[in-house]
């Protein structure tokens, strides 16, 4: 129903909608439509009321992270036209994988206003507080995908993070292997990837990812290591299209991927990436070490030249970190 409310008052932006006219589409009392108008302001929709008038919706929504604020201002083939909405998750990776167990559709984009368990790479817990970021997961159902390709696709969510932040405002963003979107040193949005496999061909995925967007500031024990958009641009973002715009960039990467030219998603992290010819430690189930970051393989691995001159390639790590010299 609110749908149907909020076509009509977008459809006569600044002009009022009467009563009697969504009575009749919906098929619903006065006294509804109200309570619908009502939960729609708290929603942060601008909507006057006028007695034997009816209803105006002074001006779009404006980071109101709704499915159908996302719809409004989505430009994809497949990613995001089936959206869940949680006012309150565990994290948007768990529901995501429930919802693939009972056979959601490709390219369904779960999103969430708040986690109480979001979560990054090796199990970190994201911070996550209520109505100021983004946090969302993609299924991706592909079809023929080898394993190999599973790196491509953080990639390319990633470098869609960086090329929609400059869209807002932030063109300093970049990438830390694997995929840590920084700003002036601090992470801004991570990405995660976790899959099922068959037969070393991809089942599905699950891309999640968190930005923080309207933060005014950090937790103190974060702030070092920690920015948001605001912080960085002073401005409030519009968090609905920023997500949209992600998505727009995710899906042209993964068709590029799907098409057997992944290389041209490696080239675009290259660009953004800050790893490559710094001096990093590596701490992962191997152990510890450190060396001269080298560059990535064909795969996106990570290849680290030790002092003793030997290269190793990292597939993953609990902890990269850059060495000042």
């Amino acid at each position: 129903m609110n749908n149907v409310i909020l076509d009509e008052l977008y459809k006569n932006l600044g002009k009022y909608v009467t009563s009697d006219n969504m009575c009749k589409q919906l098929d619903i009392s006065r006294i509804a439509v109200w309570s619908r108008i009502k939960g729609l302001q708290k929603l942060g929709y601008n909507i006057e009321a006028k007695r034997s008038v009816g209803y105006k919706l002074t001006e779009e929504g404006k980071d109101i992270l709704i499915p159908y604020e996302i719809n409004r201002r989505l430009n994809t083939k497949f990613i995001g036209k089936t959206v869940e909405y949680f006012r309150l998750t565990s994290s948007t990776m768990d529901e995501a994988q429930y919802l693939i167990e009972k056979g959601c559709p490709h390219g369904l984009l779960v999103v969430s206003e708040e986690q109480t368990n979001g979560r990054g790479r090796q199990k970190r817990k994201w911070l996550s507080p209520q109505g100021l970021n983004i946090y969302a997961s993609i299924v991706y159902k592909p079809q023929g995908m080898s394993t190999t390709k599973s790196i491509a696709i953080m990639f390319a969510a990633s470098v869609a993070i960086v090329e929609a932040l400059s869209d807002v405002g932030i063109d300093n963003a970049s990438i830390k292997w694997p995929n840590d979107v920084m700003v002036n040193d601090k992470k801004i949005a991570g990405v995660l990837l976790e899959t099922k496999s068959e037969s070393g061909m991809l089942k599905s995925a699950i891309i999640g990812f968190g930005i923080n967007v309207n933060m005014e500031n950090v937790p103190d024990e974060l702030s070092d290591y920690a920015t948001s958009v605001m912080i960085e641009t002073k401005e409030k973002v519009d968090r609905a299209m920023l997500l949209s715009n992600i998505l727009y960039y995710i899906e042209n990467m993964i068709l590029l991927i799907e098409d057997g030219k992944e290389d041209r998603v490696f080239e675009l992290w290259k660009k953004y990436d800050i790893t490559m010819g710094k001096r990093v430690r590596i701490i992962s189930s191997d152990g510890e070490f450190e060396g001269l970051a080298e560059g990535i393989d064909g795969q996106g691995f990570l290849i680290v030249k030790t002092d003793n001159g030997e290269r190793r390639r990292v597939v993953t790590a609990n902890s990269l970190r850059f060495i000042d010299v």
